[in-house]
């Protein structure tokens, strides 16, 4: 199994009714493949982490990637794994708000910061640690 972290940003300010909608539909496409992960969306960019079958999870990262609803598509991590971390997740989700970004601890400057996904690429441990510190704390 493998473990997949990425970063993008928006095409355009997405609504929490939209990121509903595209939960739900990674959320039946993923059970089929039995992929889990995350999904954290604050200031127009996407955090997303991915787990499960190499080759599942390498299939639906080229999908993503050619999605309109974002660009600048990076890849943060990508490394072996011997169990899931977000294993009864068939995709957990969350739309960050101030309130949200304050509640986390270390990490409201870096989520405040108006950055590009090159720019998060170059911090990949802060966005991994993002991502399971949120885990922990819903």
């Amino acid at each position: 199994m493998i473990r997949l972290v990425y970063v993008s940003s928006a095409t355009k300010e997405m609504h929490q009714e939209e990121l509903l909608e595209l939960l739900k539909q990674s959320r039946e496409k993923n059970k089929e493949k039995n992929l889990t992960g995350m999904l954290l969306y604050a200031n127009g960019n996407f955090f997303q982490v991915l787990e499960g079958e190499q080759s599942d999870v390498i299939a639906l990262y080229n999908k993503i990637i050619k999605d309109e609803r974002h660009r600048n598509c990076f890849e943060i991590d990508q490394s072996e794994i011997e169990e899931r971390t977000f294993g009864e997740w068939s995709m957990g989700f969350k739309y960050l708000t101030l309130e949200d970004k304050k509640s986390l601890e270390g990490f409201s400057e870096f989520l405040d910061k108006k950055m590009q996904p090159h720019e998060f690429a170059a911090n990949p441990s802060e966005v991994v640690e993002l991502l399971y510190n949120f885990k922990q704390n819903i």
